[in-house]
């Protein structure tokens, strides 16, 4: 449901994505001849990979989205009920795949997928590890599309800046966390409800560890779990290449729904938290590994604080995942 601030941030968000797309297309020849410049000095310099001409490409290709996106969503709103919620999760759906579409090719992005035999049947609840800005294209690609699969998601309210994904996402089933101060009650009560009444053919994306993995963050939230000491202590400090887990939305979803859980590994977009990361030109032709893997709901503890347990282990199975993936990449680089 749309709340009362969505107007006057929409009044903000979507003439300033057009005047971006008419400035940037206009200026286009200009930006990427500055741009190849600026790549051949650091192919000089630093032998980095073409970076300027990449962001200039993908950043066109991303407002040209939002243009045919946003008019297509206003005429989605029209027909109403049902009819109109089926033409979102397709719009959704189409705008997701413009934008992976664009990563992938601009910046040569290659994907390999273990396990997808058990993303299905739905309905599920999924937990994805959190580790890039690209990451976030994840399971709309590799699960609602290759498998039908519509998703409700629990995002960061920041993400409200993009229209598209503003109009849509609030359209659709999905709840937007406030991470400002107010207490966490309210959160933790809208998440629980999203998970209610999924039809067979949904589920609900979480981050469990409800930001961007970093290596200060990790160190910072580890310290942190590590000097309260006990079971969950001890879990946090064996972890290197993912977040610890924050409990809260997860065992709201799990209180919520009998559902089965899909756990999202991937390796190869660590360290693009930020656009300034992907500068450094280290994203370029990443391979990118995905495994997923079913735990039946019979399998998850009934006891709150085991399912903390629960989940702070099975972060500790794909930190385990990941860490092997990477010492085998480099290996083979």
């Amino acid at each position: 449901m749309v709340n009362d601030q969505a107007f006057p941030r929409r009044m903000i968000t979507i003439p300033s994505v057009v005047v971006a797309f008419v400035v940037v297309s206009l200026g286009l020849p200009l930006l990427l001849a500055t741009g190849l410049l600026v790549d051949l000095a650091r192919a000089v310099v630093s032998r980095r990979p073409a970076m300027a001409t990449r962001l200039i490409v993908f950043l066109w290709l991303y407002l040209l989205g939002e243009m045919w996106a946003l008019p297509a969503l206003a005429a989605a709103a029209l027909p109403g009920g049902r009819r109109s919620i089926d033409l979102t999760y397709r719009l959704q759906g189409a705008w997701t795949w413009w934008n992976f579409d664009a990563m992938r090719v601009v910046f040569g992005l290659s994907f390999s997928v273990e396990g997808s035999d058990a993303i299905a049947p739905p309905p599920i609840i999924l937990l994805s590890r959190h580790a890039s800005i690209v990451d976030t294209l994840l399971p709309a690609v590799f699960v609602t599309r290759a498998h039908g699969i519509r998703l409700r998601y629990v995002l960061k309210r920041e993400l409200l800046v993009d229209p598209a994904l503003d109009i849509a996402g609030n359209r659709l089933p999905n709840h937007f966390v406030d991470r400002g101060p107010g207490g966490t009650e309210p959160e933790t009560a809208a998440i629980r409800s999203l998970a209610e009444g999924m039809t067979p053919g949904e589920g609900v994306m979480i981050y469990p560890e409800g930001t961007r993995y970093s290596e200060e963050k990790r160190v910072r939230h580890t310290a942190r779990l590590v000097r309260k000491g006990g079971v969950i202590g001890e879990l946090a400090a064996g972890l290197e290449w993912v977040l610890p887990p924050r409990p809260g939305g997860t065992l709201a979803l799990l209180e919520a729904t009998t559902a089965d859980v899909v756990v999202l590994a991937h390796r190869g977009l660590e360290g693009f938290a930020r656009v300034k990361d992907i500068w450094s030109g280290g994203l370029v032709g990443s391979r990118v590994e995905l495994k997923f893997w079913r735990v039946a709901r019979a399998d998850v503890p009934d006891n709150r604080s085991d399912r903390v347990e629960w989940l702070f282990r099975l972060w500790n199975e794909i930190d385990v995942w990941v860490g092997e993936k990477r010492y085998v990449a480099e290996l083979d680089g």
